[in-house]
Parts: structure tokens; C-alpha cells; sequence
């Protein structure tokens, strides 16, 4: 994986703690991959009662040895690998730490 594999919109059109995705859970983000070493995170919030409709965060990302490494959290120094575990055209499961992210390039 190189960084103009990532550059882009990603949607995440799930997230499992399992490869084959059967405890999953159905999120509306989407992750901005930007050339210049950021990735803009945007969640929407499906719940109507939720107190915040949408929730965006900025992290900082880099790709080092055909893994993505970004930053774990907004604000916070703590980075995390994540490593594409299949690639296909516009589809990609990444495994960040213990969650497995199947994504869709918008």
C-alpha cells in the first residue's frame, strides 16, 4: 500500500472485530485521505436524538513500509498501524489494532 493508494474519500461502510465481518456494526463515515499528511475523519449520526449530528476530527497519517500509521486520537502523540488486509479496485479492509474497517473509495 503506498499513500497514493489511500488519497482520497473512503467510506467505511462497516467496522467488525472479526475479519469475516459477522459482529459488525454499520457507521456513516468517512475518512479524507489528503496528500498532505492529514486524514479528515466525519462521522454523521444517525440517531435523530443524538446531541451532536456530526463529529469530524483530523489526525495526522503517514505510510511506512506498505502500512498506514496514524495518529490514534485527535490531540494525542499515540500512533497505530494499520495494515490493508485486502485490496481490490475501490474496496479495502483495513485491520487497525483489534477492528477491522470494510471501506469503499467514494
Amino acid at each position: 500500500m503506498t499513500q497514493s493508494d489511500l488519497l482520497g474519500t473512503w467510506q467505511i461502510d462497516k467496522e467488525s472485530v472479526d475479519r469475516e465481518g459477522t459482529k459488525s456494526r454499520s457507521i456513516n463515515t468517512t475518512w479524507t485521505f489528503k496528500a498532505d499528511g492529514t486524514l479528515e475523519g466525519i462521522s454523521q449520526e444517525s440517531d435523530v436524538h443524538a446531541r451532536i449530528d456530526q463529529l469530524r476530527a483530523v489526525l495526522n497519517y503517514s505510510v511506512q513500509d506498505g502500512k498506514l500509521v496514524k495518529q490514534a486520537a485527535p490531540g494525542r502523540s499515540r500512533m497505530e498501524t494499520c495494515t490493508a488486509i485486502e485490496k481490490e479496485n475501490d474496496k479495502m479492509v483495513l485491520k487497525c489494532q483489534s477492528t477491522y474497517f470494510f471501506m469503499t473509495k467514494k
